[in-house]
């Protein structure tokens, strides 16, 4: 009895049908994305790319000049995401890319909920004492909240 269980759990954690790629859009998100289509094209599996952005803080009273660079702010992004969804659907046909804002963990988190994802890869990267100590690495965060297993990419230096 105690094998029969075993073995049905084990195919459901075969089971991928969607795959989610958090990227934060450096040098290092291609080569994640990619990475993470191929594991999609193995299993046959949709591949959701999402990026999110998060804000820079604006006063209470920011002027029309604040507003216009966060809008440019946000442009930038949102057209490198459409690159990289461009190059990746070329190798996994069921590709799409969300742009998301606000906290990347949970953000992160939500849309794997909502999308009912089976698998997330995200990027680590090997960061700095300055970005250790700011936090910027999002990585341990996601693999926190995440509703599901969570592969971390490690790219070699080049």
């Amino acid at each position: 009895m105690k094998i029969l269980e075993t073995e049905r759990s084990a195919d459901k954690l075969v089971s991928i049908k969607k795959v989610m790629v958090a990227v934060d859009l450096t040098r290092h998100s291609e080569a994640t994305a990619r990475y993470a289509a191929q594991i999609a094209k193995w299993f046959n599996a949709s591949l959701c790319i999402a990026h999110v952005f998060s804000p820079t803080p604006l006063s209470e009273f920011g002027s029309e000049c604040a507003y216009n660079v966060i809008d440019q702010e946000r442009r930038e992004p949102r057209a490198r995401l459409d690159r990289l969804t461009e190059q990746v659907d070329q190798l996994v046909p069921l590709c799409e890319s969300v742009y998301l804002e606000g906290e990347p963990a949970e953000q992160i988190s939500a849309l794997a909920r909502d999308l009912d994802a089976d698998l997330i890869i995200i990027a680590s990267h090997h960061p700095t004492f300055l970005a250790r100590l700011f936090n910027l690495d999002k990585a341990p965060e996601i693999m926190h909240r995440a509703p599901c297993p969570v592969l971390v990419y490690h790219q070699e230096n080049t």
